[in-house]
Order: structure tokens, then C-alpha cells, then sequence
């Protein structure tokens, strides 16, 4: 288990625990994380894993890479999360939800793309977490954010930019 004190030597601050129920795609056997902020600020954040200290995840909020961004929670997503507002599209403006996207880094040839179809939706409010599916949308699980290879712009059309 990590401590809060050990982490921000390094990185930022923690915030309180969050409960992921069903854990995260391909990674269902951690459930606990905590959200650890950067010393120079956004819009890079570490997901870490308090049931394991090996693993942390790197996330960015997606409105960051993709300007009008959107989603929407299902019946089940509200009731997951313990949300008081409404299932359907989720405005940008909701105080206790904060959206995040994983990113993932490749060394050799250098690039990082973001899971903009899996993005984590976490209120603060219950402490609970949960990564939606976006099953009705063209964005893509591997959105290029940034690459050796070329200079990379965003567009509205996330898919557009999708690494195979």
C-alpha cells in the first residue's frame, strides 16, 4: 500500500481513495486506486493502485486531447457510481464527476495514444469509479496524442488519429 506522504515527494498530492467495483478492463483484480497529481499541475495525472504500489496508470482528462468531448451514462453507470444526477449525456460542468482517459506510452518507435472509447468516470462525492464503455461512439481506444514521427494536431473527429 502506498503512502501519501511517499508519493507526493515525487509527484503531487493524493486524493482520497477511489473504489472501482468492477475494477478496470483487464485489470479487474485492482479495484482500489487514488488519483496523484503532478507538482507542476494538469493535465497529467497518475492513477495509482493502492492494492498493488507496482502499478499506476498514467490519465488525462479527454477534453484536454479532443475539444468536445462527450459522454453519456447509462441507468447502470448512474446507479454504479452512485451519482445523484441523470442517466444520457454527461455536461462538462458536473462538479463531483471528473472524467479521465488512460493513456499508453511505446518506447520504440515513440508514440502515446489515449483510450478515448474507455474513459473513467469518477464522482468524488461516493468515492466510486467506473470505466464506461462507449458503445455507440466513432472514438477510438487508441487516439494518437503524440509521436516521434510527426507533429500531431487534434480534431473533434478523435477516430481520425486511431494507431493500428
Amino acid at each position: 500500500m502506498t503512502n501519501e506522504n511517499e508519493n507526493s515527494i515525487y509527484l503531487g498530492e493524493e486524493s482520497q481513495p477511489i473504489d472501482f467495483p468492477l475494477g478496470l478492463i483487464g485489470l479487474e483484480e485492482w479495484r482500489r486506486f487514488s488519483l496523484v497529481s503532478h507538482p507542476a499541475g494538469e493535465p497529467l495525472r497518475l492513477l495509482q493502485a493502492l492494492d498493488d504500489p507496482r502499478v499506476s496508470l498514467i490519465v488525462t482528462d479527454p477534453r484536454q486531447l479532443v475539444p468536445g468531448y462527450q459522454l453519456s451514462l447509462s441507468g447502470a453507470d448512474v446507479q454504479g457510481l452512485k451519482y445523484s444526477g441523470e442517466s444520457g449525456p454527461l455536461a462538462g460542468d458536473v462538479i463531483e464527476l471528473d472524467v479521465y482517459c488512460i493513456l499508453s506510452i511505446q518506447a520504440d518507435p515513440f508514440y502515446v495514444t489515449a483510450n478515448l472509447l474507455g474513459p473513467l468516470v469518477i464522482n468524488w462525492q461516493s468515492g466510486l469509479g467506473r470505466q464506461i464503455v462507449l458503445s455507440d461512439s466513432r472514438y477510438s481506444p487508441r487516439f494518437l496524442v503524440a509521436s516521434a514521427s510527426e507533429e500531431v494536431e487534434t480534431t473533434d473527429l478523435a477516430m481520425s488519429k486511431e494507431v493500428v
